[in-house]
């Protein structure tokens, strides 16, 4: 099968596995005994830790580990909520649900941006928006639906001047786009977007962090239950192997989509980008099919491709981040998403859109 959905997961990396076979035999004790091999495992840990930071170009702050991406996100936002004395969150309509469950439940307010049709950030509705009562914003680094890139960066150091902390999710960009998180209070990241094993996420915080659960044990008493260093050192491992193919990645993506723009059906289909893009998602518009429907005539023909975010797969609601650039409701149901990776080839491309446009 042609697996072309690499924003929802990637296939673990080989050296990633190889560390972790390593790592599982070499370095197996629980970090937090107090014996030799405990301590072996804690200076692993230790190593994985300063390494993520050295990426993130830090030396304030910590880094922790996380069983999620998306838990990253729920405790860098409800350890904010505790710490900023305003109430209300400022954010995008189609932000991650991981960013939007914790706000609907936890903030007192949260009031939600649009984008530019175009995609782009609309930087008038955002200073607009950041009142005196704003303590929290919270904007995604790459949106997952479409790759758009926002100005998480300018956006950062306005939040800064103003005194309100910013949350970046960065699990779609973490390694495949430059960033400098100077002006961020918390960036999250996860190990399985850049071909490292499923369970684990990181979370960066410039400050020190109050227990969004009960009093645990490990990661600086936020969480319960021993550390998995092996898998740790497995998404290590997995983030050195990006950061080396990643900018080969991104060329061959640049040409992935200049073949579909070149060679799929205007009448059936655009795609949807914006001026500032990773180029290893493609959005692509269904004119006249729901995108479930294309989705599914694509599987059938041994092509696995995405309508959208993994953790919406199912609902077939209309797409937040096509309302969010003005399409209607209607029109909102039909997205595909098509995620290349380290293993798409031309050819995998080519006989997609010759599938796409019989469809």
């Amino acid at each position: 099968m042609i697996y072309l959905d690499y924003a929802a997961t990637t296939p673990l990396h080989p050296q990633a596995l190889d560390h972790y076979q390593q790592a599982a035999q070499s370095f197996y004790g629980n970090s937090s005994s107090l014996h030799d091999i405990g301590g072996d495992a804690e200076r692993l840990l230790e190593r994985a830790r300063h390494y993520l930071m050295q990426q993130l170009n830090q030396q304030e702050g910590t880094v922790i580990f996380t069983g999620s991406g998306s838990e990253a996100n729920y405790i860098a936002l409800t350890h904010l909520m505790r710490q900023s004395r305003k109430t209300t969150v400022l954010t995008l309509q189609c932000e991650h649900d991981s960013v939007l469950l914790p706000l609907a439940r936890w903030a007192q307010e949260t009031r939600h941006l649009t984008l530019l049709p175009d995609g782009t950030f609309d930087w008038d509705q955002f200073v607009t928006a950041c009142t005196d009562d704003i303590g929290i914003v919270s904007i995604q680094h790459v949106n997952s639906d479409t790759g758009f890139r926002f100005p998480v960066e300018r956006i950062a150091a306005y939040c800064q001047s103003r005194g309100i902390l910013f949350h970046c999710d960065g699990v779609q960009g973490f390694l495949k786009d430059d960033i400098n998180i100077d002006a961020f209070d918390a960036y999250t990241m996860s190990s399985h977007k850049v071909y490292g094993p499923k369970g684990l996420g990181a979370l960066y915080l410039r400050r020190p962090l109050f227990s969004p659960y009960y009093e645990g044990h490990h990661e600086f008493g936020i969480r319960p239950g021993t550390v998995d260093v092996p898998g740790i050192a497995a998404f290590i491992a997995a983030c050195e192997a990006t950061r080396l193919e990643n900018p080969g990645i991104q060329d061959s993506s640049q040409v992935f989509r200049g073949m579909l723009k070149k060679t799929l059906s205007s009448s059936r289909y655009a795609i949807i980008e914006s001026p500032i893009q990773l180029a290893s998602i493609c959005a692509i518009h269904t004119k006249q099919r729901d995108g479930q429907y294309v989705l599914l005539a694509l599987n059938r023909a041994g092509i696995a491709v995405s309508a959208g975010s993994a953790c919406r797969a199912g609902e077939n609601g209309p797409n937040a981040t096509l309302r969010a650039i003005g399409f209607d409701e209607s029109a909102a149901h039909g997205l595909i998403r098509f995620s290349f990776g380290r293993k798409t080839t031309n050819e995998e491309i080519a006989q997609c859109i010759d599938v796409l446009n019989t469809i």
